[in-house]
């Protein structure tokens, strides 16, 4: 006799039991389905670029309208989706009857989608080839895609038993929770749990862990609904404008009043006066019972910007990224029922559901972070223009520095173009000068900062004005090379060289944010020696520090700017002259207006100007008018240092000169020989697989069947290539391009080809972006 888990067990197996069978039921016709009279088609978000009929339950007739929210059984599970459509069936709902299903319950007693933004996500689904439903999830807060809304959030904090020696305890065992109990340690206080995860790329997997282990507190808290720039905010007199911006605040405002759509491109020099016409031509819009939605990039939203339309306005709304996801739904229904008729933010807020919208206003409408990176790929300047006209509001472009495309549509009256050619106060456009670094003379300080620039930042500190160093690379080094080998540390799951952060004396990887430890000999030949080469942000601020002395410096990037408060507090100790240099990467480089600013140093001009982009000369020009416009914006002069290798190129010697005109016209030439943007319109396709050979296959095939189908016509079919960055977070790249004259009906071909391969392949998976603005 045998022993088992539940006793003895038989050594002679017993033979198997037998059930009784039952006499089978006799057969009975189920009765026939009666087709329904109604159904309701549902938007659901999944990448199928169809809707999902479902039966409406008596009980539920009349609650099921347009733009309502239901939840529906889709396959096992039930999903939360919008109604798109309710009436008769479809012959192919007639044909299925047998297989409706029916809604399971209503989620509003009012739509949360109105008629308008259904349209025109019912248009994004058409124009970026993205399924209604993922059109949909771009509009809605979080919490109203799904059925429960939570109105807690977690906080977190590192607790006493964060030792350091817990944390180096960490570092070969869970790179993760070190990543998470080093960040935490460096704040003080507690930080939003999804704030810190989002900002980490991580789950919230590790800070449980590290919970159990009492090297983390978490606790759940209640959300409150602050809001950037909400603090207390006296009224601001406005100024008196002067005859270009009175004119532009005449032409914009005589539209809203009237209800005529129009576009209108706002060029106005840094430092012009853009924002006071954004302002003037609100207050007109709301004494004509209208709202407004005024969109900033992301980085531009800081307490000073959001301030500005404080200062003026009491119904202000902001909605941006860094906000929770009740706060994000407070600011939405605030709009919604007409509490906020003023709605500041970040690209999403496009779509804010404001009562009878009158002007969107976009700032710095150049600026490439308005185009949404995953789907729906959508830019906010396209769709805000769509939006414009379908609702009868003007929309207005502002930029000192207008993408070609929007210059180019201004130029051939597509819009109108209002121009703002000075200063206000006639204030002189700061000198800007330009350095060679290849004849500067290296040594203890040389390689970093030009002798010229090392002198106006020192006389600036002894003036007690301040000055802002720019340099668009986090990190201390960026690169970790072996002279022995000729070769440089790189990402294993990302193939790009891992930055050196001297601050945790690790080697990050910029894309997946893996971390190791910086190797004593090179893991290539074991020779020992590396060199730590170029410069980041946190090198530029540590060699500042030993420059001068006696300077009080902070640093702007993501590595130092944990929360908001951490900007917020930085921003103000600037402001209020607290700190003499302020040195970061993009998020410094707009925005901000500090009278007491003259000196600006552009580190290095060349970080962007040699990326595989046809764009890679705009952005240039762009980023270094950008910042050089921080200097010299009230009665101090200001003077610009642009450190360059390429002093002839014609970004940096347009920009020099404070010169868009000449810069856009020479652009435009190559770019229409090249038939690039805006004369051609792209499509960008990017097969991504953890086996190269198949993503590479798949490509290949790709691009023959457009061959196939674009042979003869104006289309050109590029690749199908390696992708510039060819593998990240362990998934190989492949990448090809159309391109076609603006207008031409092939467009729509190559994109309805490889949105159709991208739906019936499993792998690779296929991304397509149309009219794509990164080329990496």
């Amino acid at each position: 006799m045998a022993t088992g888990l539940f006793g003895e067990l038989d050594d002679e197996p017993r033979p198997p039991r037998r059930r009784a069978k039952k006499p089978a039921a006799p057969k009975v016709d189920a009765p026939p389905v009666e087709p329904p009279k109604v159904v309701a088609n549902v938007a659901l978000a999944r990448p199928v670029r169809t809707e999902f009929s479902y039966t409406i339950p008596v009980e539920l007739e009349g609650a099921v309208t347009l733009g309502v929210r239901v939840r529906v059984p889709f396959g096992r599970r039930t999903e939360v989706g919008v109604v798109v459509a309710v009436g008769p069936p479809s012959d192919k709902d007639l044909a299925a009857a047998h297989k409706l299903r029916a809604i399971e319950r209503c989620l509003d007693t009012e739509p949360v989608v109105d008629a308008p933004l259904l349209d025109l996500t019912r248009w994004m689904a058409t124009q970026y080839g993205c399924a209604w439903g993922e059109a949909l999830g771009a509009i809605l807060p979080a919490p109203l895609k799904r059925e429960r809304q939570t109105k807690r959030i977690w906080m977190a904090r590192a607790t006493e038993a964060a030792t350091p020696e817990a944390l180096a305890e960490l570092e070969e065992k869970s790179p993760e929770q070190h990543r998470l109990l080093r960040t935490l340690l460096g704040i003080e206080g507690e930080i939003g749990l999804r704030d810190l995860t989002n900002k980490l790329g991580l789950s919230e997997s590790p800070a449980r862990t590290l919970a159990k282990k009492g090297l983390v507190e978490l606790r759940s808290a209640a959300f409150e609904p602050f809001e950037v720039g909400e603090q207390g905010r006296e009224r601001s007199t406005p100024p008196e404008l002067f005859e270009a911006q009175a004119w532009a605040v005449d032409a914009i405002s005589h539209c809203v009043e009237t209800r005529k759509h129009r576009s209108f491109l706002l060029e106005g020099v840094t430092g012009s006066g853009k924002t006071e016409v954004y302002l003037r031509v609100i207050e007109r819009a709301l004494a004509a019972g209208r709202s407004a939605i005024v969109l900033v990039p992301e980085i531009s939203l800081t307490p000073q910007t959001v301030g500005w339309f404080r200062s003026r306005f009491n119904d202000v709304a902001v909605l941006h990224s860094r906000m929770t996801d009740a706060q994000r739904l407070s600011a939405w229904r605030r709009a919604r029922h007409g509490e906020a008729r003023v709605i500041v933010g970040a690209r999403s807020a496009v779509f804010a559901p404001v009562v009878d919208l009158g002007v969107i206003v976009i700032d710095e409408e150049h600026e490439p972070s308005f185009k949404q990176a995953s789907t729906p790929r959508y830019h906010a300047r396209d769709v805000a223009l769509e939006r414009a006209r379908r609702e009868g509001a003007v929309c207005v472009l502002g930029s000192a520095t207008p993408a070609l495309e929007t210059w180019h549509a201004a130029r051939t009256g597509v819009h109108a173009h209002l121009s703002l050619p000075e200063r206000v106060g006639g204030r002189p456009m700061p000198r800007v000068e330009i350095v060679d670094m290849r004849t500067e003379p290296t040594g203890e300080f040389g390689a970093l900062f030009s002798r010229n620039l090392r002198q106006h930042l020192e006389g600036a500190l002894q003036r007690g004005e301040q000055g802002i160093l720019f340099l668009n690379r986090r990190g201390y080094a960026p690169v970790l090379w072996c002279p022995g080998c000729r070769t440089t540390v790189r990402c294993a799951q990302c193939d790009v060289p891992m930055t050196w952060h001297r601050d945790i004396d690790r080697l990050v990887c910029h894309l997946c944010q893996n971390e190791t430890a910086v190797p004593r000999n090179c893991p290539t030949c074991s020779a020992p020696g590396g060199r730590m080469i170029g410069a980041g942000s946190e090198r530029v601020e540590r060699t500042l520090r030993k420059l001068f002395p006696s300077a009080r410096v902070a640093r702007m990037d993501s590595d130092t700017m944990h929360r908001r408060e951490d900007y917020e507090r930085t921003l103000s100790a600037f402001g209020s002259g607290e700190l003499d240099f302020l040195v970061g990467t993009q998020m410094i480089a707009k925005g901000l207006d500090f009278p007491r600013v003259t000196v600006v140093g552009i580190v290095s001009a060349d970080t962007s100007l040699h990326l595989p982009d046809f764009r890679s000369a705009e952005r240039t020009f762009q980023l270094i008018s950008q910042v050089a416009g921080r200097a010299g914006r009230a009665d101090l002069a200001g003077h610009i240092v642009v450190q360059t290798e390429n002093p002839e190129h014609p970004a940096v010697r347009f920009a020099a000169r404070h010169d868009f005109t000449s810069f856009a016209e020479a652009e435009l030439v190559s770019r229409r020989e090249l038939g690039y943007p805006p004369f051609g319109r792209i499509l960008r396709a990017v097969f991504e697989d953890e086996d190269g050979s198949k993503a590479a296959s798949v490509a290949d095939s790709a691009c023959q069947a457009l061959h196939a189908a674009l042979d003869g016509t104006d289309a050109v079919v590029l690749g199908p290539a390696p992708a510039p960055m060819s593998l990240v977070r362990g998934r190989y790249r492949h990448h090809l391009l159309v391109k076609t004259p603006v207008g031409s009906a092939r467009f729509a071909t190559a994109r309805e080809l490889l949105l159709e391969l991208a739906e019936s392949t499993a792998r690779p998976r296929i991304g397509v972006d149309v009219d794509p603005m990164g080329m990496l």
